[in-house]
């Protein structure tokens, strides 16, 4: 009987428990989405895909590419990335995006069940209107990167321009928590997104 591939489970029970996360984040700017991914991805160790990190390589293409091909362009390789992880058979990935379209997620879907895994999300909201404006505008003015929106009314024109796509429901078999960092404790906050993940880590 030919060995077992380096990182994959060799008996069926294993594999059964084996079953690749995609930790998907989803969220506003300013909401503490990013900041809460890099608890999650430091507290378990595992690896966490930003597509801000992206997005910035192709600032410097803004000026002759339209943003929506360069936007698409970023989640295209966010997806190549997390689908190489995948393959890793590592137990999971945090994929940090703000998932404002369903298409995002049925391709997170998509790519899990390839390997017999499981997408499971965790949103940021703000409840708060005042704190998460105060927290936006105190980040833009220390963040150049010009793709995120440094003021109120650049956010605001970016959440309208969703035209309420961005508040879908979960795809079937997908389990989400919600949060607000705006409303509750940072401790609070982490403890139950850590308490809910452990349910499939």
């Amino acid at each position: 009987m030919p060995s077992p591939t380096p990182g994959q489970p060799s008996t069926a029970a294993e594999a059964a428990a084996h079953r690749p996360l995609i930790i998907a984040m989803k969220g506003h700017p300013g909401t503490g989405k990013s900041t809460l991914a890099s608890y999650i991805s430091y507290t378990f160790r595992i690896p966490l895909l930003d597509k801000d990190d992206i997005k910035d390589s192709t600032i410097p293409l803004t000026n002759f590419t339209p943003l929506s091909l360069l936007n698409d362009l970023s989640y295209s390789a966010l997806f190549n990335l997390t689908s190489t992880q995948l393959r890793l058979n590592l137990p999971a990935v945090v994929v940090d995006s703000p998932l404002s379209h369903r298409s995002h997620l049925e391709r997170l879907v998509k790519m899990a069940e390839e390997v017999g895994g499981k997408v499971v999300v965790v949103e940021c909201r703000a409840g708060n209107e005042e704190e998460w404006k105060r927290r936006l505008e105190e980040r833009g003015c220390r963040d150049n990167r010009s793709h995120k929106p440094k003021n109120w009314e650049e956010l605001r024109k970016l959440v309208a321009g969703y035209g309420g796509r961005d508040m879908f429901e979960m795809a079937d078999g997908v389990e989400r928590v919600v949060v607000d960092g705006t409303l509750e404790e940072v401790t609070a906050v982490r403890e139950r997104v850590l308490g809910f993940l452990s349910r499939f880590l």
